[in-house]
């Protein structure tokens, strides 16, 4: 019997059990960095639930596609917080298990963003917003899990190419629908986004970044205030450490005035 992609990927015995390892694997790496934070018990279940189930729960309610599977399946949650338990008791910074969880990452991020473009291809989206879901099904809990704890995620920039391997393979899988190719074709496309998502990690390939803008901004008067401050600092600096005094006009130097009238101490 034939069927789509999309019942394919959510039915497929293999695939969900892939897919709640991804979540085992998120799970963990959410525990470790509320364990870099020294956080605390909540802090480890939230953003191990958050980076294993974030993007899912997003595209579930951007497509008001009934209760998010997060929540319907409780071995979604259970996965999760067992995986940011893990972290909680058992130290994850050797290399070997690094490398592992990097792997077990790159194949749900692959099969993630093959999910949520199929489950948008099924409502009915049009190529590029299902595209889009796809990609923030892939990376969506990573990003929840860097603003929750503060800091710029890692998919903005400055990491290896994340969220272009999950564009890539949300890409191929709306090839797959389009030329209505065997549901089985999917597998191919996930598996290219995970590849990427290796080799990336291996060889540290970076889209590259804007150089800093190091353009003066200050207006004039700003300027010559920012300047007036520097001197000041500096003879100040100056003064204390060696107790001269420089010649200056006092009539135009509110420093020199300040240090005529009420002269530092300097130990003898």
């Amino acid at each position: 019997m034939n069927t789509t992609p999309d019942h394919f990927l959510l039915t497929n015995q293999l695939l969900i059990a892939i897919d709640l390892i991804g979540v085992f694997v998120m799970g963990i790496v959410g525990g470790s960095l509320a364990r870099r934070l020294q956080f605390d018990a909540v802090g480890y279940a939230v953003l191990g639930v958050i980076s294993g189930l974030g993007g899912g729960i997003i595209r579930d309610l951007i497509l008001n596609y009934g209760i998010p599977a997060a929540f319907a399946n409780p071995l979604y949650l259970t996965v999760g917080l067992a995986g940011s338990a893990i972290a909680y008791f058992v130290s994850s910074e050797g290399a070997m298990w690094r490398h592992t969880t990097t792997v077990l990452d790159c194949i749900a991020l692959g099969l993630w963003a093959a999910i949520g473009t199929a489950k948008s291809m099924l409502v009915g989206l049009s190529p590029l917003p299902a595209v889009m879901l796809g990609v923030t099904t892939g990376v969506g809990g990573g990003v929840i899990r860097d603003i929750a704890v503060g800091r710029i995620p890692v998919v903005f920039g400055g990491g290896p190419l994340y969220a272009t391997a999950a564009l890539l393979t949300s890409v191929l899988t709306w090839l797959v629908y389009y030329f209505d190719l065997p549901a089985w074709t999917v597998l191919i496309a996930a598996s290219c986004g995970t590849l990427l998502a290796i080799f990336a990690q291996w060889k540290q390939w970076t889209l590259p970044t804007t150089a800093p803008d190091l353009a003066v901004t200050m207006s004039p008067s700003q300027l010559r205030a920012f300047a007036r401050r520097v001197r000041k600092a500096e003879r100040r600096r100056v003064a204390i450490e060696t107790g001269a005094i420089p010649v200056v006009n006092i009539d135009n130097d509110d420093l020199a005035r300040d240090i005529l009238e009420n002269p530092p101490e300097v130990e003898p």
